[in-house]
């Protein structure tokens, strides 16, 4: 892994905040209730079953009756908080840059998951047009002028951090000016049965570090960041200054015991800061409240601040906004920038300093006090081992010249030196080359079985998971073989799924339906999360660099490509895992159909995985590597689906060739439009070859062109039915 410079800040200003939490429908009511040691916890009416007894969490307040009330709950709280943070940095009016430079990156655990409980109790296959995280963004956005793209990232409890710190990378690229980032998720009956399956919810009040925990609240929250460029200082209420990202590569559902990743996500964000521990005024602890996650961050946290333990001071914010899963990073760390802003260090709620099991540590308690905060540390670690860790500074703080990597200075250039193909009847580079140069039509009846790829995994280690999973892993493999990497290699992870693990989430949710939530299947659901496979692949590999996942949308599986090329060439990696897969499904084949998308008149859709090893340009040749191709500009953008062909032009990366996402739909024409307002030449495709892959068939087509076709440069582009698009040019030695 690269080293991250001393110094080398990132100066990327919050420009304003939205959070709507337990605690209040603002960021700062939720604050003036966190200094009065107030906790959000209570009954939950808008959980969709009944709680077990004894049992509470957080819920939001009503929001005005008036404000969207035809949006789904996740969609609405949501629109909500990015209303409040675009009016707290002053541009709800009138941006303050171009619409195609403002993008919204927001992290999540369960996106629309509620709609898929009210799919299976009314079995009406519309309430499913709400259930994937694009269409939850599509809704809370549809009224804002932001043109630049849309995605959303999970990596478990950390998916909201991720998200601001991939906020940072595309604002470090260059191509945005505007980052509205954060996360959010929605009380919910599939995140509860799970949770208290694993035994991990708590009766007493959450009570941090101390002896005798038992578990965590259960919450929700909605936390929304707006993220610019040192130039909007002025505006600034604090500065992310630093951020780190690791995995554990340990477990699925364990912390490491010594805290070894969230420790060195805690350097690289200090690093990147330029501080030292001492030089911290607060520290935001993931803090659960359960044994092995508090008992880990604290091993961790008094081996960053050695000598220096009891001079710090530690707060959970979990305390009284309860665990709110995706919304977490976010939230919390607004909550830091208003403890910068204030210069006050808040109290941990429910703490007897008697019951404090970590004396080394100085855990906050009582009352809030005044403090001289220069610098923050948020902690934020997710399931699957995924830990994000960002350091506030006061806004005050100069920004630092442009350096290599800053603001569209590329310090590397990004190459693909492995490709990995799982496709029915195509496994390996021969078998999907032959297939192509045939130009032989898919079987949309074929499927892949674990005796197609059982041979590329260890099948003890994978029997128990689902088939998104195992073809991801499978995928890898044969990138992984193809770029000649020696065991032991160094890389992050950014995966791509619109659908992730569909048959685990349905077997797992219709149990509770019929049962009710004593009855959740705890291996299901963890093996169920959307960041499932990228845990899986740190564990396999042993990678203990970011591993996260880019879910919902037809462009997850460029998104990613994009993003890893930008990490890359900003220097913050030198290698990074790119793959995006689907499984097949028989309740998201009769979705699709329901809204005419699939059949005669439509797509046909098979199972299937890509992999696409990327590097950086120094590093491929320290090892010799080959290299397919470089990676060039990318761009993405996002408007209404009536206006779908306007958006996919302002996508399009003008190259030779464009290979187009078309697959018998309005898509196709949309693309076939765009091409001819942009005067390029019309689209090639490969879906008659590879059928319906949905996150995975950009990935797909790059690799044919990449095998098969000698042109000196192309552009794979890829519409979603939400009207984001993507498109990313590839370029030869």
């Amino acid at each position: 892994m690269r080293t991250v410079a001393s110094g080398s800040r990132s100066d990327i200003h919050i420009t304003g905040v939205g959070l709507v939490t337990p605690l209040g429908t603002s960021a700062d009511e939720t604050w003036r209730n966190v200094l009065a040691g107030r906790c959000g916890m209570g009954p939950m009416p808008a959980l969709e079953s009944p709680l077990p007894p004894g049992k509470d969490g957080g819920q939001c307040p009503d929001l005005p009756a008036d404000f969207a009330p035809d949006l789904p709950r996740e969609a609405r709280y949501l629109r909500y908080a990015i209303d409040a943070a675009l009016e707290s940095a002053g541009v709800a009016t009138s941006l303050p840059c171009e619409p195609d430079r403002a993008c919204v990156l927001l992290g999540t655990t369960l996106h629309g998951m509620r709609a898929a409980g009210r799919f299976l109790r009314s079995n009406d296959r519309t309430e499913l047009q709400n259930f994937l995280a694009g269409d939850t963004l599509r809704l809370a956005t549809r009224h804002l002028p932001i043109h630049g793209g849309s995605a959303t990232t999970c990596s478990a409890c950390s998916s909201s951090l991720g998200s601001i710190a991939l906020g940072v990378t595309l604002l470090q690229s260059g191509t945005i000016d505007l980052v509205i980032a954060g996360g959010y998720d929605a009380v919910s009956e599939y995140a509860y049965a799970g949770f208290n399956a694993l035994r991990l919810v708590s009766e007493p009040p959450l009570r941090p570090f101390t002896k005798g925990r038992v578990g965590m609240k259960l919450s929700e929250a909605y936390a929304i960041v707006i993220l610019q460029r040192a130039d909007a200082r002025k505006r600034s209420i604090a500065t992310i200054s630093g951020w780190g990202e690791s995995a554990d590569a340990h477990h699925l559902t364990q912390p490491h015991p010594t805290g070894d990743g969230a420790l060195a996500a805690m350097k690289q964000a200090l690093d990147r800061a330029g501080i030292a521990p001492q030089d911290l005024g607060l520290i935001a602890a993931h803090a659960t409240g359960t044994p092995d996650n508090d008992s880990s961050e604290a091993a961790a946290l008094t081996r960053l601040l050695g000598g220096h333990a009891n001079g710090v001071p530690v707060v959970g914010f979990k305390s009284h906004l309860g665990h709110t899963l995706g919304g977490a990073g976010a939230a919390e760390l607004i909550l830091s920038a208003l403890a910068i802003r204030d210069q006050i260090v808040p109290a941990t709620a429910n703490i007897d300093p008697a019951q404090l099991e970590f004396p080394n540590l100085r855990i906050t308690h009582g009352a809030s006090q005044p403090g001289a905060i220069q610098h923050t540390l948020n902690t934020s670690l997710g399931f699957g081992g995924a830990n994000t860790c960002i350091v506030l500074s006061v806004a005050a703080t100069p920004a630092s010249p442009l350096r290599m990597g800053d603001a569209g200075v590329a310090a590397t250039k990004a190459v693909i030196t492995g490709v990995g193909i799982l496709l029915p009847g195509m496994i390996g580079k021969d078998a999907f080359v032959a297939r192509v140069r045939s130009n032989e039509r898919f079987d949309p009846t074929q499927t892949l079985t674990d005796a197609d790829f059982e041979h590329l995994l260890n099948a003890r280690r994978t029997r128990r998971m689902s088939a998104y999973v195992k073809m991801t892993l499978a995928a890898v493999s044969i990138a992984c073989a193809d770029a000649k990497l020696e065991a032991g290699f160094s890389a992050a992870g950014i995966l791509g799924s619109m659908h992730g693990s569909a048959a685990y989430s349905d077997e797992y949710y219709a149990q509770i339906v019929r049962e009710g939530m004593p009855a959740a299947n705890p291996m299901l659901f963890a093996e169920g999360v959307p960041n499932a496979a990228a845990a899986q692949l740190s564990l396999m590999l042993g990678l203990k660099q970011a591993c996260q996942t880019i879910i919902g949308t037809r462009t997850a599986g460029l998104d990613a490509l994009r993003l890893a090329a930008m990490r890359i060439e900003q220097g913050h990696c030198d290698r990074v895992i790119v793959s995006a897969g689907e499984e097949s499904h028989a309740t998201v084949d009769a979705a699709y159909t329901h809204c005419g998308l699939r059949g005669d008149n439509g797509f046909l859709n098979v199972p299937g995985a890509v992999a696409i090893i990327v590097e950086s340009h120094h590093a491929a040749a320290a090892r010799g590597a080959r290299v397919y191709a470089t990676i060039g500009a990318s761009r993405s953008a996002s408007g209404p689906v009536e206006a779908a062909a306007d958006t996919v032009a302002r996508a399009i990366v003008p190259a030779d060739q464009i290979v187009g996402s078309a697959n018998h739909t309005w898509i196709d024409r949309a693309e076939r439009l765009a091409l001819r307002k942009r005067e390029l030449p019309a689209a090639r495709s490969f879906y008659d070859i590879t059928g319906e892959l949905f996150s995975a068939g950009a990935l797909a087509s790059l690799v044919a062109m990449l095998l098969t076709d000698d042109a000196a440069n192309f552009s794979i582009l890829s519409t979603d039915f939400t009207g984001v698009a993507t498109s990313v040019r590839i370029e030869r030695p």
